[in-house]
């Protein structure tokens, strides 16, 4: 069984998708999978025609773009079997933006290409039904990232900080706009707020600083990402995760949180529903009001909920061990490549 993961790009600065894969691959090797990584990287078309050629399976990561099209035909031509992972690309805020150039991409070929697809792998319930409005006759699965089981921290401490963490791409879609504004408004002088992440927009960037320095809020900083430092170290520096996102299918971040014990605020746009019901975090609808007091509320916290909230964050975390989910993964690989 020969497996290709292809994705365009592939670096540590792509953030959420470049971990997600990365772990993926990690734990399939682990269980003796033969799989490899498959990316832009300047290949050319001999060299995309070459690779899949040796694959029995093509699961892509993404979609939309010149190389998609390229690597699907190939696949096609090929006869592989073919799972496309959307990464949410298809999820109505992304459709949104530039719609009237993904409406006319979407029928002269994505949905096409989809209706190829064997199988399409959802992370999330709420990821399959949006793409199912679309075109109920697609097939798909749903199939969760996951966290290795040594990553996952087996007991918490008790944390005197008030400090909470935004770790994520600095982009539009994330919330941040609103999450600072929120913070500002709500003006605790004992919280801090980090925010850390990769940014292409630059106009963006600087509208983020602009806001921040014009309020004279010395209690919210915009870090540089060190993508050489682990990220779980950094996670013991705060008290909570906040990710106020306006659509996420699945919020890789917010599982490496809740794996170090990290309570996590985040909304309705995620699937992380289960962090309400588990008492984990807090879970609210995508409202600026709501957000706003919701952080009054957790300013208020005690040291002794916030406790209570870790070990339960630790507890939603494992249900995501690689060690049950990657048995899922090659499961579904064996049963494609037995039709």
């Amino acid at each position: 069984m020969k497996i290709g993961i292809i994705i365009e790009n592939f670096f540590p600065a792509f953030g959420g998708p470049y971990q997600a894969i990365k772990d993926t691959l990690k734990e399939l090797l682990k269980k003796k999978i033969h799989v490899k990584v498959i990316y832009k990287n300047k290949r050319n078309i001999i060299s995309l025609f070459k690779a899949i050629r040796n694959l029995d399976i093509c699961h892509f990561y993404g979609g939309w773009t010149l190389f998609y099209i390229w690597t699907a035909i190939l696949a096609i031509i090929f006869k592989k079997k073919i799972i496309i992972h959307p990464f949410g690309i298809y999820e109505p805020w992304g459709f949104s933006q530039k719609k009237i150039r993904k409406i006319i991409a979407w029928h002269l070929y994505q949905k096409h290409i989809l209706k190829k697809a064997n199988i399409i792998h959802c992370v999330s319930s709420t990821e399959e039904n949006n793409l199912l409005k679309l075109n109920s006759n697609f097939k798909t699965i749903v199939l969760p990232y996951g966290i290795s089981d040594d990553l996952i921290k087996k007991n918490v401490i008790k944390k005197t900080n008030k400090r909470a963490l935004f770790l994520s791409r600095l982009h539009p879609k994330k919330g941040l706009t609103e999450l600072i504004k929120a913070w500002l408004d709500v003006n605790n002088k004992k919280w801090k707020l980090d925010i850390i992440g990769p940014y292409e927009d630059k106009e963006y960037f600087k509208s983020l600083k602009k806001l921040i320095n014009n309020s004279g809020n010395k209690n919210i900083r915009i870090l540089k990402p060190n993508f050489n430092k682990k990220k779980y170290n950094l996670f013991n520096n705060y008290s909570f995760l906040v990710l106020p996102t306006k659509n996420d299918p699945f919020g890789l971040v917010i599982l490496e949180s809740l794996s170090q014990g990290l309570p996590v605020l985040t909304n309705n746009n995620t699937p992380w529903k289960d962090i309400k019901y588990l008492n984990a975090g807090w879970f609210i609808k995508d409202n600026y009001f709501e957000l706003k007091n919701t952080l009054k509320k957790i300013f208020n916290t005690t040291d002794q909920e916030f406790f209570i909230k870790s070990k339960n964050a630790l507890n939603l975390a494992n249900k995501f061990n690689w060690k049950y989910i990657s048995q899922r993964y090659i499961q579904m690989y064996q049963d494609l490549l037995r039709k």
